[in-house]
């Protein structure tokens, strides 16, 4: 067990290493019928499969811990096994099954003692990743105002924490959120400390966690350059670990606005069709829809056809509307309106993106809503 936490340091639960100790592990406890030990190994080759994503293979596995735990009765061995499935089912896509055991989990989690328990349990704590997992969902379920909550919920939690590691892992989530809120200047700070803890204390998959929406944040504040740099880095450095397919996407979202911010659209749809095939094979869910969205927005400014744009909005609106990730396909519908607009068709866009914006209930103050809410007054001739 000793020898699984520490190659999962090193790689980030990507290494063959890792996984063929968690496999020898894997193999002696079952001779022992030690069910303690048993749950660990379960749980950690589910996080070798997340990694990877193998979603499927991950739920299986949660499902072995959560057999286990309920069957020891055990409050602590709980609350990791509804950490596992939290995760398991959001990258499934399962939004509503994964809420649910976030909230199961919460209700069991108590500090310090279970962060203590982080080195065994994927070196980060179980309520910073229940947290901020649950942002990720509510923003892709277009509940802004609840997902921006979770964030502020993530922030206070991660700042109360002891081992430098989880601090930082918190970090990363906040910065994370306020990418996908469009707040590159709240984002920095944040990323900034994940990437600098990461690099002190030796965790890889932190520095790089830190380096991406660093990089993003940069250059979408004036500085493109120096953030590519930091961008591209980190991902030349995730796919040498192997690549975490669980962030493909959103990394590749990130790349691509950074390089948009820097003029260099025909780089961007580089970056774009990079992710997009990654998701074909892997379906990371977070940002997927926003590739299209995009590769549209790229095409645009290199002057393509009108039609091969729509086509990119018109494959955002139809993926976002299959995962149920409303801000995604908010953000497709604002796209294909002003496109519409600037046809001298605004009437064909406006319905689409009228019936979008009113199915919101809240987030009326984020940027997505009010660049919505401004097109839709000119689309209706509102001063």
């Amino acid at each position: 067990m000793a020898l699984c936490r520490d190659w999962t340091t090193i790689t980030n639960y990507l290494g063959k290493e890792t996984a063929a100790v968690y496999q020898r592990a894997l193999f002696l406890c079952r001779q022992l019928h030690f069910s303690p030990h048993l749950f660990t190994v379960y749980w950690g080759l589910h996080e070798v499969a997340l990694y990877r994503g193998d979603y499927g293979e991950s739920l299986e596995l949660s499902v072995h811990c959560l057999r286990i735990a309920e069957g020891m009765g055990d409050p602590g061995l709980l609350l990791q096994a509804h950490h596992a499935l939290w995760a398991s089912y959001y990258y499934q896509g399962n939004y509503t099954q994964a809420l649910a055991h976030v909230d199961a989990g919460l209700a069991l989690y108590q500090h310090p003692t279970h962060e203590a328990l982080s080195p065994q349990y994927g070196l980060h704590d179980p309520a910073a990743c229940a947290l901020g997992l649950a942002a990720q969902a509510l923003w892709q379920l277009g509940f802004l105002d609840q997902a921006a909550q979770r964030q502020q919920e993530l922030l206070a939690h991660a700042n109360r924490l002891a081992q430098p590691h989880n601090i930082a892992d918190g970090y990363g989530g906040v910065a994370s959120v306020y990418h996908l809120l469009r707040a590159p200047a709240l984002a920095q700070p944040y990323a900034e400390l994940t990437l600098h803890a990461g690099a002190e204390q030796g965790y890889p998959g932190l520095s790089i966690a830190g380096s991406v929406p660093l990089g993003w944040s940069l250059a979408l504040q004036g500085t493109p350059e120096t953030g590519l740099a930091l961008i591209e880095q980190a991902m030349a450095e995730d796919q040498a670990m192997g690549g975490q397919q669980i962030i493909q996407s959103r990394n590749s979202v990130m790349l691509a606005e950074a390089y948009l911010a820097a003029g260099r659209p025909d780089a961007a749809i580089v970056a774009l069709d990079r992710g997009i095939a990654t998701f074909a094979r892997h379906r990371d869910l977070l940002c997927a829809p926003d590739l299209w969205t995009l590769k549209g927005v790229a095409l645009l400014a290199l002057g393509a056809a009108e039609i091969e744009v729509e086509a990119c909005y018109q494959a955002a609106l139809a993926l976002a509307q299959e995962l149920g990730a409303k801000t995604s396909e908010l953000r497709a519908a604002t796209q294909l309106a002003l496109l519409h607009q600037q046809q001298g068709r605004p009437e064909a866009g406006r319905q689409l993106l009228n019936d979008l914006y009113d199915w919101f209930t809240e987030g009326f103050e984020s940027v997505d809503l009010r660049a919505a809410r401004q097109l839709l007054d000119e689309l209706a001739g509102i001063p």
